[in-house]
Formats: structure tokens, sequence, C-alpha cells
């Protein structure tokens, strides 16, 4: 099978040492030992807020996006950002006040070691890569510091040719996801005025722990809304999964684990008659976010369900202007913009676009991101559980160790 993959860049267009780079002051006396849960519940709390609002800006649409890749290039832009940029950037990706900059790239560079060494451990059984990188105007005067902060994410290049600058950047994206996106920016939106682009490549590559038949899978009815269906493949197969009725979200949850253990498809399925359950399960996802969480780190015991899941490939992009505006982002897209850690030349980003790929099928499912975002009762059910999701649901491809959606899909 194969996995998805997604990229975001930020592209910024020209406006008109270590213990002061990031901040006035990076050298910490001892590690904040509220770091790393204070990141990730960041992340997830982004994620939900992304995805109620994206939900709602594509009214009866699929959505497909990696939060994980748009707050990655997110994340990078607030390292190089300062003052009020920087403040509303922490805002932004909900970092928490006891949390400072300092701390949240020691977590970045903590992620990015456990992410190589899973790269080079090929006993996981699946593939997960994620990369950032700074291509930066080469006529640009870089600090020193961040030189040596962002060795492997800098890269100077020109942006005088904006054909062979798109070039450049949809090269390093094609081979960062494995060739499963493409073009992702066009040479008309880079120039000779553009400073910045700061990009995230993810990719993703799985086998399903317990693969799908494919002698099973057949054209079965799916319903986009109760007066609304269409035919679609439908993979099934019996086995014993995770899978619980939630009370909080007012939702079917089934864990669909690949190989390896530490990254898992969860589905999230609203009752057939209910008129919008996805938006229902996204803004108690908001309200809440450790409802989610709770299910990842609860120790279910595995019970007979019956799948019916549909196979399919869907390829999307995004302008994440109007989105990342609402979620709070304010001057960011603005001259107002303020990335003085980098550079002391005035730069602001001009534009934030996103592509997503997922292909999901008996084998497993390959993910590739860019990014330049009923009744229910109490007991467990003795009967043998079906989950037959044949009308819309959420499903978020989800990583235990950095507890991150890489992908989220309706």
């Amino acid at each position: 099978m194969k996995g998805p993959g997604s990229c975001l860049v930020l592209l910024c267009l020209a406006g008109g040492v270590w213990s002061q780079c990031l901040t006035d002051n990076d050298v910490k006396t001892a590690s904040n030992p509220m770091a790393q849960h204070g990141v990730y519940t960041g992340q997830q709390e982004f994620t939900f807020d992304l995805l109620s609002i994206i939900n709602k800006q594509n009214k009866g649409s699929n959505i497909f996006l990696s939060p994980f890749s748009i707050y990655q290039a997110l994340l990078t832009a607030y390292f190089v950002s300062d003052k009020n940029t920087e403040a509303n950037l922490k805002q932004v990706l909900r970092l928490p006040a006891n949390v400072d900059k300092i701390d949240t790239m020691q977590v970045y560079k903590m992620e990015k070691y456990y992410q190589t060494m899973r790269g080079l451990n090929s006993s996981y059984g699946y593939t997960f890569t994620s990369a950032n990188k700074i291509f930066i105007n080469d006529q640009l005067t870089v600090k020193p510091c961040m030189t040596d902060i962002f060795q492997q994410e800098l890269q100077p290049m020109s942006f005088a040719n904006g054909l062979e600058a798109a070039k450049v950047i949809n090269t390093w994206v094609e081979v960062e996801t494995k060739n499963n996106i493409k073009d992702l920016i066009s040479p008309d939106q880079v120039d000779s005025r553009t400073n910045l682009v700061l990009a995230n490549a993810a990719y993703f590559k799985g086998i399903w722990q317990s693969k799908f038949s494919p002698a099973l899978t057949k054209p079965d009815v799916f319903y986009s809304s109760p007066n609304k269906k269409s035919l679609v493949k439908m993979m099934k197969q019996n086995g014993q999964f995770r899978h619980i009725l939630s009370e909080e979200l007012r939702a079917h949850i089934l864990e669909v684990p690949y190989k390896g253990g530490n990254i898992s498809m969860y589905f999230l399925l609203p009752p057939f008659a209910s008129k919008d359950g996805v938006a229902d399960i996204l803004a108690s996802l908001k309200k809440d976010p450790t409802t989610f969480k709770r299910f990842t780190e609860e120790a279910n015991f595995l019970k007979p369900v019956e799948i019916s899941i549909p196979k399919f490939t869907v390829t999307q992009d995004l302008n994440l202007i109007p989105t990342l505006t609402q979620m709070g982002v304010t001057d960011l897209f603005t001259s107002a913009a303020d990335l003085s850690r980098l550079s002391d030349t005035p730069i602001s980003f001009g534009d934030a676009v996103h592509k997503a790929r997922l292909e999901l099928d008996e084998e497993g499912t390959t993910a590739a991101a860019a990014t330049a975002v009923f009744s229910f009762r109490s007991s467990r059910p003795l009967e043998h559980t079906k989950f037959v999701a044949n009308h819309p649901f959420l499903y978020f491809l989800f990583d235990k160790m950095s507890q991150s959606i890489l992908h989220a899909v309706k």
C-alpha cells in the first residue's frame, strides 16, 4: 500500500550569538519539564480549531489536510519572529504561557532527532518523515546564530527567475514526499521580490496490522446526505479492534493500527440521522481536546468488530490565509510582520498554500502533505459490533509517539 503526503509553504515578499538569537536571553538554567506536554497539547488544540474552521468554510465538501505539516511551518515562522508577531503566533499555535520559545525549540530539536532515528530503524514497519526548509533569498544577510541553529533547514537561493525558483522548491517537496506532492507552487507565486519561503513536507507510508482482503472489496452505497447517495468501493474485514461509543462526541470511535504499533488510523463516525454530525464532533473536540486524547491513551480491550470503510485516493490544495486569519493570525501576512530574528531586512508573508494527498487501500495508507492547518450505552455490548462508514465521517492519522494528528479527512 501507499501512504499520505503533505506540504505547506509560506511565501514571503520583501517589505519595504546563541545567547541572544531566538530571544533576548536564550540561556536556560534548567529544562522545562512541562515543555513537551505543552507543545503536544497546543498542537492538538490547534488541530481541532483548524479543522472546525475549515469544515465551516467548506460545508458539504470533502476536506483533506495535514494539521501536522501546517503546524510545523507556522512553528518555523514563530522561531524567527519577534515582538507582536511572536506573541501572536504563540497564541495561534496554542502554546501555553509557561512554555517559552527556548522550551519549544528544545522540543522541536528533540522531535527532529526522534524522527531521524525512526527513519533509520526499519523494524517499525512504516515510514514517517517530516522536514522543514527555509528557502531564503541569497541577497539577504542571515544572522549568524540563525545559520547555526538551522544548519539543515536554511537554503540560500536566487528568486530572480520565478520558473527556476519554483523548480528548486517543488523538487525538494517531491523528494521529501516520495513524488506524492508535485507542483506545490507555481512560477508566478515567486519572483525577484520574494525573500523567503518556509516549507514543511511530511510523508507517511504504512501497512495495516491486519490487511483487508481485496476479494471482499465491492461497490456499495455511500450516503453524502440522507437524500444523496453514490456507489463507492468499500473494504471489509472482521477482526479484533479497539472501539467505543463516545457519549461526549456522540460518535463511534474505531482504531485501525498500522504495523509497528506507533501510528494508527482513528475513525470517528457520527449517527447516520445526524444533520451535521461531523461538525458536531469537531465542535466537541474544539471545546475539549482531551476527549480524543483520552481514547488514544486508554487501554481499551480489543473486541470483535466487522469493519466496512471506503477505499479511495484524494488530493487537495488549500489557500490557508483565510483560515489562518480566522484562527487569529494578524500581522504575519502584512507589512507589520516582524521576522527580525532571522534577518534585519523587513519581510512579510504573501501567501500560504497547502497540498495533501492520501491513498487508502487494502494494504494500508500512503499520505503526503506539503505546506507552504445515536443512542449510547455505557456498558460494553456483548454482540458482534458493526462499524459501517457509509456516511460522512472523520478520520485521523495519529502518531502516538509525538501525539500528533498527521493527516485528517472528512
